[in-house]
C-alpha cells in the first residue's frame, strides 16, 4: 500500500501541482491528500482514479508492476491551473490513457 501513496506524491509533484490544488480538485481538503502521500489515510477508489487520470496514468500503474507508464505531458504554469482546467486536463488524461489501451490490445490481437 505504501507504494501507491509515494507514487500519488511521485505524479503530484512530477505535474508540479500542490497538494491543496489536488485537494480542491477531488473536493477534499489539504490535510488529507498529505496524510494520504504519507500512508495515514486512504482516498476512495473513485478518488484514486481521479487523481491518476489528471496525472495521466492508468490505475494499472499501480497494480503491474510490469505494466509500462508514460504520464502524459502538459506544458503548463500549475499556479495559474483552475480547477476547470484541471477537470479537462483529467478528461484528457482518460482519453489518452483509453487510446493506450486500445493500442496496446489492438497489437497484441491478430486484427488484421
Amino acid at each position: 500500500m505504501a507504494t501507491i501513496y509515494e507514487n500519488l506524491k511521485m505524479m503530484r509533484e512530477e505535474a508540479g501541482l500542490r497538494q491543496g490544488q489536488i485537494a480542491d480538485y477531488l473536493g477534499v481538503t489539504q490535510a488529507l491528500i498529505s496524510k494520504v502521500e504519507s500512508g495515514e489515510r486512504n482516498l476512495t477508489v473513485d478518488q484514486l482514479e481521479s487523481a491518476v487520470n489528471l496525472y495521466g496514468y492508468s490505475l494499472d500503474a499501480f497494480t503491474d508492476s510490469e505494466e509500462e507508464t508514460h504520464p502524459i505531458q502538459f506544458a503548463f504554469i500549475a499556479q495559474d491551473v483552475s480547477q476547470e482546467d484541471l477537470h479537462i486536463i483529467a478528461d484528457i488524461g482518460k482519453i489518452a490513457i483509453n487510446s493506450r489501451f486500445m493500442t496496446k490490445t489492438l497489437e497484441g490481437s491478430n486484427v488484421g
